[in-house]
């Protein structure tokens, strides 16, 4: 990166022109740090700078590996995309028509749920949990379309764009099925068991 980036070769105070570090910098240098017993410098200054920051306590644990800390982040931004879609499509609603989303759903125990925005309160730490509030978002996403999509509701309504949003937002992330006694069962999609959601409507991130 220092032999061809631009933005390195700056941070770094160097010529445009610098032919970078040769491949052999690296090893030595983590030669000398051993040989001087400084291996864990860094690392040590570092639990210090968060320590001090209340982001770690003693005694805990903390994931290094990328592949959990992913998998952690990628589950918390599914959750605050399901509550978030619906609390968006609730606002856009409440404007555009809100003598009619007073008679369809209880207007004081949503506002309770979907006031504060999603990502402005700590979500619950454990599975179980938040497991339990997946399952609210994608029960309220469903009765909240298919109120809109009722044939007495207003037709308009169906075109708001926080609505067709929440629609995506409910084919990507959760599915509905019915159970051993005809029960419908509303819970969030995993690909592993389920599959992907329809390819027309897939929604692809890139990093």
């Amino acid at each position: 990166m220092v032999a061809r980036a631009i933005d390195w070769k700056y941070a770094l105070g160097l010529e445009l022109t610098d032919p970078g570090f040769d491949a052999s910098v690296l090893s030595k240098f983590r030669t000398r740090l051993v040989e001087h017993s400084l291996e864990e410098q860094v690392f040590t200054t570092m639990l210090t700078a968060l320590a001090g920051k209340d982001l770690i306590g003693a005694g805990g644990k903390q994931r290094t590996d990328s592949t959990h800390v992913i998998s952690a982040v990628r589950d918390l931004n599914r959750l605050e995309l399901a509550g978030e879609s619906v609390r968006a499509c609730l606002e856009a609603l409440s404007v555009a028509a809100p003598d009619w989303l007073a008679t369809v759903i209880d207007v004081a125990e949503w506002a309770h749920r979907y006031g504060p925005r999603i990502d402005s309160w700590r979500l619950p730490a454990s599975q179980t949990k938040k497991d339990r509030l997946a399952q609210v978002y994608g029960t309220d996403a469903v009765a909240l379309l298919r109120a809109v999509f009722a044939a007495e509701a207003p037709i308009w309504l169906a075109e708001i764009s926080a609505v067709r949003t929440l629609r995506v937002m409910l084919v990507q992330n959760y599915l509905i099925t019915t159970d051993s006694r005809g029960r419908e069962v509303i819970r969030r999609r995993e690909a592993d068991t389920d599959g992907l959601p329809p390819a027309r409507t897939r929604i692809n991130l890139r990093f």
